[in-house]
């Protein structure tokens, strides 16, 4: 039976029982600085003082958070808005999309995860037949021959209006967009006239390393989506656009209910103020030394604080989770891959200890 967990505090999950946990989901990733952030709290406590209804006018909490934004995006781009999930936010990029081009169809990549509307799924499934304007193309765990003929091949046929990127596919077992066909991508954009959108959810905010997934690539995309560790936690996922991009009410409707959520934006402008002052790219390089030396004699994808551990046998999934979760580790699993998603600030003696159990506990399950 699954513990119910009742308290968390940094890296760590306390059940009702009084049992602690090693948090290595961090609610799927969004939890990006540790649980209850001191800064974080007194900012959402101090908006929930003066106003947090939504609405279109603008406030000072929207003005700091788009600030706060500004200084972890290329200086080509300018902040768009802020949503309350990542598949909100997608959408919002693809009607963009739509809108800047005039085209309808657009092409995602299997072993994608871009949200859970019909639309957003669709981009990384088979496509539903009434959607015949969304288009897959092979996973990154593909040749990247095959991908790169497969995408010329759609260009050939298709008018497209943006090419979708989760360029690290955490729910595609870690693999990660090549070089070859991220040039061969953006090439083949710039000639056409096709929109690039990169999902960097997970992968932004330093959690592959760098600022952006797409500054390992030295290449920028036409609109970034950002989520996950956003606001540490609080349900909020961001829209990054290049200047000069379409971004207005009439075309675009880019606004909802809950858009710029005083909320949400309190809670941005103090994760990335405290992030700022991290040093992230240090800390992270050294959860990655942690994660390859434990685990890395293993099926090991990812880099930096995003790793995804594959397993033999799907079907033996649950008794591999249930060891980990017995041994005092939390993590996330999908078809025959374990996530890891540590936060930033877990101490490197726990990391290690927790991993050193994730590498027992596959031994003991697997042999």
């Amino acid at each position: 039976m699954a513990p119910v967990i009742v308290s968390a505090r940094d890296a760590y999950l306390r059940d009702r029982d009084g049992r602690e946990y090693v948090d290595l989901s961090m609610g799927y990733g969004s939890v990006w600085l540790g649980h209850g952030r001191e800064a974080v709290n007194r900012a959402l406590a101090a908006q929930l003082e003066r106003y947090w209804a939504p609405g279109y006018l603008p406030n000072e909490t929207l003005e700091a958070a788009h600030a706060a934004l500004a200084r972890f995006l290329p200086e080509t781009h300018f902040v768009g808005g802020l949503y309350s999930t990542g598949t909100e936010a997608v959408e919002a990029a693809l009607r963009a999309a739509w809108a800047h081009t005039g085209r309808t169809d657009v092409a995602g990549f299997a072993g994608s995860e871009h949200g859970r509307s019909l639309a957003t799924a669709a981009l990384a499934a088979p496509p539903h037949a009434d959607l015949r304007f969304l288009h897959r193309l092979p996973a990154f765990s593909e040749p990247e021959e095959r991908i790169e003929i497969e995408l010329e091949r759609l260009a050939a046929r298709v008018e497209l209006a943006a090419l979708v990127v989760e360029p690290l596919q955490m729910t595609g077992g870690g693999h990660e967009i090549g070089a070859r066909v991220a040039n061969s991508l953006f090439a083949l954009a710039k000639q056409r006239g096709i929109a690039v959108i990169f999902d960097e959810a997970l992968t932004g905010l330093y959690r592959c390393g760098a600022r952006l997934f797409c500054d390992r690539i030295a290449a920028v995309p036409d609109i970034i989506v950002l989520g996950k560790g956003l606001a540490n936690g609080f349900p909020c996922a961001a829209v990054a656009l290049r200047r000069g991009f379409t971004w207005d009410r009439q075309r675009v409707r880019p606004g909802s209910t809950y858009w710029n959520h005083p909320l949400a934006c309190a809670a941005t402008g103090a994760t990335l103020s405290e992030l700022a002052h991290l040093d992230p790219e240090k800390k992270v390089a050294a959860i990655e030394r942690i994660v390859r030396e434990a685990l890395g004699n293993l099926e090991l994808r990812g880099r930096g604080a995003m790793w995804c551990l594959g397993f033999p046998d799907a079907r033996r999934q649950a008794p591999f989770a249930a060891r980990i979760l017995e041994a005092g580790v939390v993590t996330s699993y999908y078809d025959r891959y374990v996530r890891l998603l540590p936060p930033l600030t877990i101490e490197p003696e726990v990391l290690r200890r927790a991993c050193e159990a994730i590498g027992k506990a596959h031994a003991d399950t697997f042999g």
